[in-house]
């Protein structure tokens, strides 16, 4: 009498090359460890067809150039958004402030020790921390969320990458902008 082995079951029992996390993705690697697993597995009364394996073959390659479109349009949108922004630079608007404090960081980060602030060495984040400009941030911190209206002055890339305007100092979450005029009023 033939024993029944869970294909499921000898995978996760198989030895990875790396750690798997919660939100790491199946890779090729992992896809043919499956195709092995099933094709040792099967039935040989019942085997499987060369055309299910050809049809999980294509449907695996159609998922990856999925995923490689999904991340050129994302590339994309980040470009479109910075491109936005910077389109606004001169040009009178009105939005919200945000607490600027972590981009105020990376900036300070950048221009004194040319790295952004999550790359820094303790001692340097302690020197970036205490700085005029990052200690002004935090302070203006508790005015989030409060209407700014004023020309914009530059744009900053915060951590995250999205793109937001400086008006009068004060880092405006692009998104939120309300009004754009021409620095003449028009």
């Amino acid at each position: 009498m033939p024993s029944s082995v869970d294909p499921v079951a000898q995978l996760n029992n198989a030895t990875l090359a790396k750690p798997r996390t919660a939100n790491s993705e199946l890779g090729e690697v992992d896809f043919m460890k499956l195709i092995i697993a099933q094709m040792r597995n099967q039935n040989p009364l019942e085997p499987q067809k060369d055309s299910d394996f050809m049809a999980q073959m294509a449907q695996f390659e159609a998922l990856s150039q999925m995923k490689a479109m999904a991340a050129g349009m994302k590339t994309l949108q980040a470009v479109n958004e910075l491109s936005s922004a910077a389109g606004m630079i001169g040009r009178s608007v009105i939005g919200k402030q945000v607490d600027a404090t972590s981009v105020t960081r990376d900036q300070v980060a950048r221009a004194n020790f040319g790295t952004s602030f999550d790359k820094l060495t303790s001692d340097q984040k302690v020197q970036v921390t205490s700085s005029d400009e990052v200690k002004a941030a935090i302070a203006d911190a508790k005015n989030a969320g409060k209407e700014v209206a004023g020309k914009v002055q530059k744009v900053v890339v915060g951590a995250d990458g999205i793109p937001m305007v400086v008006v009068g100092g004060k880092v405006v979450d692009m998104f939120t902008v309300s009004e754009v005029t021409t620095s003449d009023g028009a």
